[in-house]
Protein backbone atom coordinates (compact mmCIF):
# COMPACT_ATOMS: atom_id res chain seq x y z
CA UNK A 1 0.00 0.00 0.00
CA UNK A 2 1.57 3.28 -0.77
CA UNK A 3 1.42 5.87 2.14
CA UNK A 4 1.04 9.47 1.20
CA UNK A 5 4.62 11.23 1.99
CA UNK A 6 6.55 13.94 0.88
CA UNK A 7 9.92 13.65 -0.93
CA UNK A 8 12.52 16.21 -0.71
CA UNK A 9 15.51 15.95 -3.50
CA UNK A 10 18.96 17.93 -1.85
CA UNK A 11 20.60 19.25 -5.19
CA UNK A 12 24.32 19.33 -4.87
CA UNK A 13 26.67 21.12 -7.29
CA UNK A 14 23.97 24.38 -7.45
CA UNK A 15 26.83 27.09 -6.17
CA UNK A 16 29.13 25.84 -8.72
CA UNK A 17 32.93 24.13 -8.46
CA UNK A 18 34.33 25.07 -5.15
CA UNK A 19 38.50 24.93 -4.18
CA UNK A 20 39.10 21.70 -3.88
CA UNK A 21 20.96 23.54 17.24
CA UNK A 22 19.13 24.88 19.13
CA UNK A 23 17.14 21.99 20.98
CA UNK A 24 18.56 18.61 20.30
CA UNK A 25 21.15 16.37 21.53
CA UNK A 26 24.46 15.56 20.64
CA UNK A 27 24.80 11.94 20.68
CA UNK A 28 27.51 9.78 20.98
CA UNK A 29 27.77 6.04 19.74
CA UNK A 30 30.57 3.68 21.18
CA UNK A 31 32.21 1.09 23.28
CA UNK A 32 32.68 1.35 27.22
CA UNK A 33 33.41 -1.57 29.67
CA UNK A 34 30.74 -2.07 32.37
CA UNK A 35 28.25 0.13 33.48
CA UNK A 36 24.60 -0.46 33.80
CA UNK A 37 23.53 0.92 30.18
CA UNK A 38 22.30 -2.21 27.75
CA UNK A 39 24.31 -2.33 24.22
CA UNK A 40 21.82 -0.45 21.81
CA UNK A 41 19.66 1.70 24.57
CA UNK A 42 19.74 5.07 23.38
CA UNK A 43 20.03 7.17 27.06
CA UNK A 44 20.24 10.88 27.73
CA UNK A 45 22.55 12.03 30.78
CA UNK A 46 23.17 15.42 32.01
CA UNK A 47 25.59 14.36 34.75
CA UNK A 48 29.42 13.13 34.75
CA UNK A 49 28.26 10.61 37.88
CA UNK A 50 25.47 9.33 35.63
CA UNK A 51 27.46 8.63 32.77
CA UNK A 52 30.29 6.91 35.24
CA UNK A 53 27.38 4.93 36.57
CA UNK A 54 25.93 3.84 33.01
CA UNK A 55 29.12 3.37 31.43
CA UNK A 56 32.05 2.50 33.50
CA UNK A 57 35.22 2.57 31.97
CA UNK A 58 36.46 3.16 28.57
CA UNK A 59 36.24 5.50 25.13
CA UNK A 60 32.69 6.38 25.18
CA UNK A 61 32.90 7.30 28.65
CA UNK A 62 35.65 9.61 28.19
CA UNK A 63 34.00 11.36 25.53
CA UNK A 64 30.22 11.78 26.75
CA UNK A 65 31.53 13.24 30.15
CA UNK A 66 34.04 15.51 28.46
CA UNK A 67 30.80 17.17 26.49
CA UNK A 68 28.56 17.07 29.75
CA UNK A 69 31.45 18.46 31.82
CA UNK A 70 33.05 21.00 29.25
CA UNK A 71 29.79 22.37 27.53
CA UNK A 72 27.21 21.60 30.13
CA UNK A 73 24.42 20.21 27.76
CA UNK A 74 23.06 16.85 28.10
CA UNK A 75 24.20 14.07 25.87
CA UNK A 76 22.69 10.90 24.15
CA UNK A 77 24.77 7.52 24.39
CA UNK A 78 24.55 4.41 22.77
CA UNK A 79 27.01 1.57 23.62
CA UNK A 80 28.01 -0.69 21.19
CA UNK A 81 28.86 -4.27 21.21
CA UNK A 82 32.58 -4.50 21.73
CA UNK A 83 34.02 -7.74 19.96
CA UNK A 84 37.25 -6.48 19.20
CA UNK A 85 39.10 -6.74 22.62
CA UNK A 86 41.54 -4.43 24.09
CA UNK A 87 45.16 -4.99 23.68
CA UNK A 88 48.86 -4.20 24.63
CA UNK A 89 51.89 -3.56 22.49
CA UNK A 90 54.86 -5.34 24.21
CA UNK A 91 56.30 -4.11 27.09
CA UNK A 92 59.45 -1.59 25.34
CA UNK A 93 61.82 -0.63 27.56
CA UNK A 94 62.48 2.53 26.37
CA UNK A 95 64.72 2.96 29.29
CA UNK A 96 67.10 0.32 28.65
CA UNK A 97 66.09 -1.08 32.27
CA UNK A 98 69.11 -3.23 33.52
CA UNK A 99 66.82 -5.06 36.11
CA UNK A 100 66.52 -9.24 34.96
CA UNK A 101 62.80 -9.51 35.82
CA UNK A 102 60.74 -9.59 32.66
CA UNK A 103 57.93 -7.59 32.53
CA UNK A 104 54.40 -8.67 30.24
CA UNK A 105 50.99 -7.81 30.61
CA UNK A 106 48.91 -10.44 31.83
CA UNK A 107 47.65 -13.10 29.68
CA UNK A 108 43.31 -13.32 30.33
CA UNK A 109 43.03 -9.43 31.12
CA UNK A 110 42.45 -6.72 28.26
CA UNK A 111 43.04 -2.86 29.16
CA UNK A 112 39.68 -0.89 28.92
CA UNK A 113 40.59 1.97 26.91
CA UNK A 114 43.52 3.45 25.43
CA UNK A 115 46.65 4.09 27.48
CA UNK A 116 49.96 5.06 27.10
CA UNK A 117 51.44 3.03 29.99
CA UNK A 118 54.51 4.06 32.00
CA UNK A 119 56.15 1.82 34.81
CA UNK A 120 59.04 3.68 37.02
CA UNK A 121 60.99 1.99 39.31
CA UNK A 122 61.26 4.28 42.50
CA UNK A 123 63.05 1.21 44.62
CA UNK A 124 64.70 -1.69 43.24
CA UNK A 125 64.64 -5.21 44.87
CA UNK A 126 64.13 -8.39 43.92
CA UNK A 127 60.71 -10.07 42.76
CA UNK A 128 58.69 -11.51 45.20
CA UNK A 129 61.33 -10.99 47.64
CA UNK A 130 61.30 -7.10 47.98
CA UNK A 131 61.50 -4.55 48.79
CA UNK A 132 60.37 -2.95 45.74
CA UNK A 133 58.21 0.21 45.28
CA UNK A 134 56.78 1.72 42.08
CA UNK A 135 54.58 4.45 40.64
CA UNK A 136 52.60 4.08 37.51
CA UNK A 137 50.65 5.86 34.91
CA UNK A 138 48.54 5.28 32.01
CA UNK A 139 48.80 8.88 30.23
CA UNK A 140 52.30 8.76 29.39
CA UNK A 141 53.65 10.24 33.10
CA UNK A 142 51.65 13.41 32.80
CA UNK A 143 50.55 12.08 36.07
CA UNK A 144 51.25 9.27 38.55
CA UNK A 145 49.44 6.49 40.80
CA UNK A 146 50.74 7.08 44.24
CA UNK A 147 53.79 4.97 44.96
CA UNK A 148 52.89 1.60 45.73
CA UNK A 149 54.86 -1.25 47.61
CA UNK A 150 54.74 -4.66 45.77
CA UNK A 151 56.07 -6.78 48.60
CA UNK A 152 56.30 -10.43 47.75
CA UNK A 153 53.30 -9.79 44.59
CA UNK A 154 54.74 -11.00 41.07
CA UNK A 155 52.57 -8.88 39.42
CA UNK A 156 51.14 -5.21 39.66
CA UNK A 157 47.12 -3.76 38.90
CA UNK A 158 46.97 -0.81 37.33
CA UNK A 159 43.77 0.69 39.13
CA UNK A 160 40.29 0.48 36.95
CA UNK A 161 42.28 0.73 33.86
CA UNK A 162 42.22 -3.54 33.03
CA UNK A 163 45.73 -3.58 33.12
CA UNK A 164 47.61 -5.86 34.84
CA UNK A 165 51.92 -6.10 34.75
CA UNK A 166 53.38 -9.39 35.41
CA UNK A 167 57.28 -10.13 36.60
CA UNK A 168 59.10 -12.64 35.40
CA UNK A 169 61.73 -13.86 38.70
CA UNK A 170 65.07 -11.68 38.70
CA UNK A 171 65.03 -7.82 39.51
CA UNK A 172 64.30 -4.19 38.99
CA UNK A 173 66.43 -1.82 39.62
CA UNK A 174 65.65 1.73 41.03
CA UNK A 175 65.25 4.54 38.41
CA UNK A 176 64.15 2.63 35.53
CA UNK A 177 61.35 2.42 33.61
CA UNK A 178 59.14 0.34 31.53
CA UNK A 179 56.44 1.35 28.64
CA UNK A 180 53.98 0.06 26.39
CA UNK A 181 50.55 1.13 24.62
CA UNK A 182 47.18 0.06 24.83
CA UNK A 183 44.12 -0.24 22.46
CA UNK A 184 40.55 0.15 23.38
CA UNK A 185 37.64 -2.57 23.21
CA UNK A 186 35.96 -1.48 19.97
CA UNK A 187 32.46 -2.58 17.57
CA UNK A 188 32.70 -4.95 14.59
CA UNK A 189 30.94 -3.03 11.39
CA UNK A 190 27.97 -5.18 12.37
CA UNK A 191 27.72 -3.92 15.76
CA UNK A 192 28.35 -0.25 14.67
CA UNK A 193 25.68 -0.44 12.28
CA UNK A 194 23.20 -1.91 15.30
CA UNK A 195 24.19 1.04 17.54
CA UNK A 196 23.45 3.28 14.53
CA UNK A 197 19.80 1.74 14.00
CA UNK A 198 19.05 2.00 17.23
CA UNK A 199 20.07 5.70 18.06
CA UNK A 200 17.97 6.48 14.34
CA UNK A 201 14.83 4.25 15.48
CA UNK A 202 14.68 6.21 18.57
CA UNK A 203 12.40 9.00 19.72
CA UNK A 204 15.37 10.98 20.89
CA UNK A 205 15.56 15.01 19.00
CA UNK A 206 19.70 14.15 18.36
CA UNK A 207 21.66 16.19 15.48
CA UNK A 208 25.05 15.57 15.71
CA UNK A 209 26.65 11.71 16.42
CA UNK A 210 29.87 11.26 17.40
CA UNK A 211 31.14 8.08 16.30
CA UNK A 212 33.49 7.26 19.22
CA UNK A 213 36.59 4.78 18.12
CA UNK A 214 38.85 4.48 15.05
CA UNK A 215 37.35 4.53 11.78
CA UNK A 216 38.43 2.82 8.47
CA UNK A 217 37.37 2.77 5.48
CA UNK A 218 34.46 0.19 6.12
CA UNK A 219 33.43 1.64 8.94
CA UNK A 220 33.22 4.94 7.02
CA UNK A 221 30.91 3.94 4.64
CA UNK A 222 28.81 2.22 7.47
CA UNK A 223 28.39 5.65 8.54
CA UNK A 224 27.68 7.26 6.27
CA UNK A 225 25.04 5.08 4.93
CA UNK A 226 23.14 4.83 8.08
CA UNK A 227 22.62 8.32 7.74
CA UNK A 228 21.77 8.90 4.31
CA UNK A 229 19.18 6.51 5.30
CA UNK A 230 17.98 8.29 8.16
CA UNK A 231 17.77 11.25 6.21
CA UNK A 232 15.04 10.10 3.36
CA UNK A 233 12.99 9.20 6.13
CA UNK A 234 13.58 12.83 7.36
CA UNK A 235 15.38 12.16 10.45
CA UNK A 236 18.08 14.65 9.48
CA UNK A 237 21.58 14.85 11.04
CA UNK A 238 25.28 14.80 10.42
CA UNK A 239 28.54 12.53 11.56
CA UNK A 240 32.02 13.10 13.40
CA UNK A 241 34.57 10.62 13.65
CA UNK A 242 38.67 10.68 13.47
CA UNK A 243 40.79 7.67 11.81
CA UNK A 244 43.27 6.47 13.76
CA UNK A 245 45.73 8.37 15.63
CA UNK A 246 49.90 8.23 14.96
CA UNK A 247 51.04 4.65 16.43
CA UNK A 248 54.11 4.92 17.87
CA UNK A 249 57.07 5.92 16.33
CA UNK A 250 55.18 6.74 13.47
CA UNK A 251 56.30 9.83 11.59
CA UNK A 252 54.60 12.37 9.80
CA UNK A 253 55.00 12.08 6.33
CA UNK A 254 54.28 8.34 7.19
CA UNK A 255 50.93 8.79 9.37
CA UNK A 256 49.69 11.39 5.97
CA UNK A 257 50.14 9.07 3.62
CA UNK A 258 48.90 6.06 4.92
CA UNK A 259 45.45 7.61 6.27
CA UNK A 260 45.33 9.68 2.91
CA UNK A 261 45.35 6.33 0.56
CA UNK A 262 43.03 4.48 2.93
CA UNK A 263 39.85 7.09 2.29
CA UNK A 264 41.19 8.48 -0.94
CA UNK A 265 37.73 6.70 -2.66
CA UNK A 266 35.67 7.98 0.35
CA UNK A 267 33.52 10.76 0.28
CA UNK A 268 30.64 11.98 2.52
CA UNK A 269 28.08 15.18 2.95
CA UNK A 270 26.78 14.36 5.86
CA UNK A 271 30.21 13.61 7.66
CA UNK A 272 33.71 15.28 9.29
CA UNK A 273 36.71 12.64 9.63
CA UNK A 274 38.73 14.15 11.86
CA UNK A 275 42.34 12.99 12.02
CA UNK A 276 45.17 13.45 14.14
CA UNK A 277 45.78 12.92 17.98
CA UNK A 278 45.60 15.75 20.92
CA UNK A 279 46.11 15.64 25.12
CA UNK A 280 43.54 16.68 26.65
CA UNK A 281 42.25 16.05 30.55
CA UNK A 282 39.98 13.66 31.23
CA UNK A 283 36.40 14.81 33.03
CA UNK A 284 36.06 11.45 34.97
CA UNK A 285 39.69 10.60 36.40
CA UNK A 286 41.56 14.32 35.50
CA UNK A 287 44.62 12.09 33.86
CA UNK A 288 45.99 13.81 30.75
CA UNK A 289 45.05 11.37 27.83
CA UNK A 290 46.39 11.28 24.25
CA UNK A 291 42.98 11.43 22.20
CA UNK A 292 41.61 11.87 18.82
CA UNK A 293 40.63 14.97 18.56
CA UNK A 294 37.49 14.46 17.38
CA UNK A 295 36.43 14.29 21.61
CA UNK A 296 36.85 18.37 21.06
CA UNK A 297 35.80 18.95 17.63
CA UNK A 298 32.83 17.44 18.19
CA UNK A 299 31.73 18.53 21.36
CA UNK A 300 32.64 22.22 20.32
CA UNK A 301 30.28 21.39 16.87
CA UNK A 302 27.25 20.55 18.83
CA UNK A 303 27.34 23.14 20.88
CA UNK A 304 27.00 26.13 18.55
CA UNK A 305 24.55 27.35 16.56
CA UNK A 306 23.99 25.72 12.93
CA UNK A 307 25.69 28.25 11.07
CA UNK A 308 28.72 28.82 13.17
CA UNK A 309 31.95 27.98 12.01
CA UNK A 310 34.44 26.65 14.49
CA UNK A 311 37.43 27.11 12.27
CA UNK A 312 36.59 31.01 13.99
CA UNK A 313 39.48 32.22 16.22
CA UNK A 314 36.77 33.95 17.86
CA UNK A 315 34.62 30.38 18.50
CA UNK A 316 36.88 27.54 18.84
CA UNK A 317 39.67 27.90 20.95
CA UNK A 318 39.81 24.44 22.07
CA UNK A 319 41.14 23.03 26.02
CA UNK A 320 43.81 20.62 24.33
CA UNK A 321 47.63 20.87 23.46
CA UNK A 322 49.68 19.33 20.26
CA UNK A 323 52.86 20.53 22.04
CA UNK A 324 55.07 18.76 24.44
CA UNK A 325 55.88 20.22 27.93
CA UNK A 326 58.72 22.29 26.47
CA UNK A 327 56.78 24.22 22.90
CA UNK A 328 57.29 21.50 20.45
CA UNK A 329 54.81 20.29 18.23
CA UNK A 330 54.10 16.13 19.22
CA UNK A 331 50.67 15.98 17.84
CA UNK A 332 49.67 17.14 13.84
CA UNK A 333 49.54 21.10 13.75
CA UNK A 334 48.23 21.87 10.16
CA UNK A 335 49.98 24.96 10.36
CA UNK A 336 53.79 23.11 10.31
CA UNK A 337 52.57 20.13 8.64
CA UNK A 338 50.43 20.54 6.20
CA UNK A 339 48.58 18.75 3.63
CA UNK A 340 45.53 16.84 5.70
CA UNK A 341 43.06 19.80 5.06
CA UNK A 342 43.98 19.15 1.53
CA UNK A 343 42.94 15.38 1.47
CA UNK A 344 39.59 16.58 3.06
CA UNK A 345 40.39 15.80 6.69
CA UNK A 346 39.06 17.94 9.60
CA UNK A 347 42.88 18.87 11.54
CA UNK A 348 43.71 21.09 14.16
CA UNK A 349 46.49 23.92 14.24
CA UNK A 350 47.87 26.97 16.15
CA UNK A 351 47.97 30.63 14.57
CA UNK A 352 51.04 32.70 15.00
CA UNK A 353 50.17 35.15 17.59
CA UNK A 354 47.32 33.92 18.88
CA UNK A 355 47.91 31.31 22.14
CA UNK A 356 46.17 27.75 22.00
CA UNK A 357 45.06 25.44 19.61
CA UNK A 358 41.90 25.76 17.24
CA UNK A 359 40.36 24.12 14.13
CA UNK A 360 41.68 24.28 11.34
CA UNK A 361 38.21 24.00 9.00
CA UNK A 362 35.37 21.77 9.83
CA UNK A 363 35.72 20.07 6.61
CA UNK A 364 32.90 17.47 5.20
CA UNK A 365 34.67 15.11 3.52
CA UNK A 366 32.83 15.75 0.67
CA UNK A 367 34.09 15.18 -3.26
CA UNK A 368 35.72 17.99 -5.05
CA UNK A 369 32.75 20.33 -6.50
CA UNK A 370 30.13 19.49 -3.61
CA UNK A 371 28.54 22.51 -2.18
CA UNK A 372 28.66 20.77 1.01
CA UNK A 373 32.43 21.83 1.93
CA UNK A 374 31.84 22.78 5.61
CA UNK A 375 29.58 20.87 8.77
CA UNK A 376 27.53 24.52 8.84
CA UNK A 377 26.37 24.22 5.20
CA UNK A 378 24.95 20.26 6.29
CA UNK A 379 23.69 21.81 9.25
CA UNK A 380 21.67 25.05 8.05
CA UNK A 381 20.48 22.28 5.08
CA UNK A 382 19.33 20.09 7.57
CA UNK A 383 17.13 22.73 8.89
CA UNK A 384 15.88 24.12 5.25
CA UNK A 385 14.81 20.62 4.82
CA UNK A 386 13.13 19.65 8.31
CA UNK A 387 10.98 22.88 8.00
CA UNK A 388 10.30 22.14 4.47
CA UNK A 389 9.12 18.61 5.29
CA UNK A 390 7.07 19.83 8.75
CA UNK A 391 5.00 22.46 6.16
CA UNK A 392 4.30 19.89 3.70
CA UNK A 393 3.39 16.78 5.61
CA UNK A 394 0.51 18.93 7.24
CA UNK A 395 -0.47 19.84 3.06
CA UNK A 396 -1.14 16.27 2.80
CA UNK A 397 -4.34 14.78 1.27
CA UNK A 398 -5.89 18.65 1.56
CA UNK A 399 -8.08 19.97 -0.77
CA UNK A 400 -6.42 21.72 -3.83
CA UNK A 401 -8.26 23.73 -6.48
CA UNK A 402 -7.49 23.32 -9.82
CA UNK A 403 -8.55 25.70 -13.07
CA UNK A 404 -11.63 24.36 -14.87
CA UNK A 405 -9.99 25.01 -18.16
CA UNK A 406 -6.45 23.27 -17.60
CA UNK A 407 -7.00 20.99 -14.72
CA UNK A 408 -3.55 22.95 -13.48
CA UNK A 409 -3.66 24.17 -9.93
CA UNK A 410 -4.92 27.97 -9.92
CA UNK A 411 -2.24 30.11 -9.39
CA UNK A 412 -3.87 31.53 -5.56
CA UNK A 413 -3.20 28.66 -4.58
CA UNK A 414 -0.13 28.19 -5.73
CA UNK A 415 0.54 31.30 -4.27
CA UNK A 416 -0.69 30.77 -0.93
CA UNK A 417 1.55 27.58 -0.87
CA UNK A 418 4.73 29.10 -2.18
CA UNK A 419 4.50 31.79 0.37
CA UNK A 420 3.68 29.18 3.20
CA UNK A 421 6.67 27.53 2.48
CA UNK A 422 9.22 30.22 1.63
CA UNK A 423 7.69 31.30 5.45
CA UNK A 424 8.52 28.02 6.83
CA UNK A 425 12.28 28.17 5.80
CA UNK A 426 12.39 31.87 6.98
CA UNK A 427 11.70 31.24 10.14
CA UNK A 428 14.66 28.92 11.34
CA UNK A 429 17.11 30.29 8.47
CA UNK A 430 16.33 34.35 8.77
CA UNK A 431 15.10 35.27 12.20
CA UNK A 432 18.18 34.71 13.42
CA UNK A 433 20.49 34.72 9.77
CA UNK A 434 21.81 31.49 9.54
CA UNK A 435 21.63 31.79 5.58
CA UNK A 436 21.69 34.56 3.20
CA UNK A 437 18.14 34.30 1.51
CA UNK A 438 15.47 31.48 0.60
CA UNK A 439 13.12 30.84 -2.00
CA UNK A 440 10.76 28.31 -3.23
CA UNK A 441 8.86 28.13 -6.37
CA UNK A 442 5.71 25.55 -7.03
CA UNK A 443 5.06 23.86 -10.58
CA UNK A 444 2.09 25.53 -12.18
CA UNK A 445 2.18 22.28 -14.72
CA UNK A 446 1.37 19.11 -12.22
CA UNK A 447 -1.49 17.22 -13.22
CA UNK A 448 -2.71 16.79 -9.70
CA UNK A 449 -5.72 15.16 -10.93
CA UNK A 450 -4.20 12.09 -12.02
CA UNK A 451 -0.67 11.84 -10.66
CA UNK A 452 -1.63 13.38 -6.87
CA UNK A 453 1.69 14.80 -7.30
CA UNK A 454 2.91 18.30 -6.44
CA UNK A 455 6.48 19.37 -7.27
CA UNK A 456 8.45 22.28 -5.85
CA UNK A 457 11.67 23.87 -5.80
CA UNK A 458 13.57 24.91 -2.76
CA UNK A 459 17.16 26.78 -2.71
CA UNK A 460 18.74 28.35 0.55
CA UNK A 461 21.44 31.16 0.04
CA UNK A 462 24.17 30.33 2.24
CA UNK A 463 26.56 32.64 4.44
CA UNK A 464 30.03 32.77 3.10
CA UNK A 465 32.73 32.15 5.25
CA UNK A 466 35.87 33.72 4.36
CA UNK A 467 39.15 32.00 4.41
CA UNK A 468 41.81 34.49 2.95
CA UNK A 469 41.83 37.94 3.57
CA UNK A 470 44.53 40.40 1.45
CA UNK A 471 45.47 43.37 2.78
CA UNK A 472 47.96 45.99 1.55
CA UNK A 473 50.12 48.34 4.04
CA UNK A 474 52.77 50.54 3.13
CA UNK A 475 54.95 53.91 4.81
CA UNK A 476 53.08 57.45 3.62
CA UNK A 477 55.17 60.23 3.46
CA UNK A 478 52.66 63.55 4.12
CA UNK A 479 55.80 65.63 2.27
CA UNK A 480 55.54 64.18 -0.91
CA UNK A 481 51.52 65.34 -1.08
CA UNK A 482 51.41 68.27 -3.12
CA UNK A 483 49.90 70.94 -0.83
CA UNK A 484 47.38 72.95 -1.79
CA UNK A 485 47.42 76.68 -2.55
Amino acid sequence: MTLPSVAITELDGALGVLPPSAGKLYALVGASTGGSLAVNTPATYARVSDLVAALGVGPLLEASARAVERYGKPVVVVRTGQTTAGASSAIDATGAPTGTSVVTEHVGTEPFDDYDVRLEVLLGGVIATGPITLRWSVDGGRTFSAPVSLGTANFLTLGDTGVRLDFAAGTLVTGEFYAARTTAPQWNNTELAAALDALIASSVNWEIVHVVGPIDSTFFDTIESKLLGAAAKGKLGAWIGNTRVPTVGESEATYQASIAAAFASDAAVYGSLCAGACKLTSSVSGRVYKRPIAFEVAALTASVSEEINIADPNVGLLAVAIRDANGNPDEHDEAINPGLDDARFCVLRTIEGLQGVYVNRPLLFSPAGSDFQLMPHRRVMNLARAALRLYFIRRLNKPVLVDKTTGFILEEEAQEIEAGARAAMRSVLLAKPKASDVAFTLSRTDNLLSTKTMNGEARVTPLAYVEQIAIQVGFFNPALQVQAA
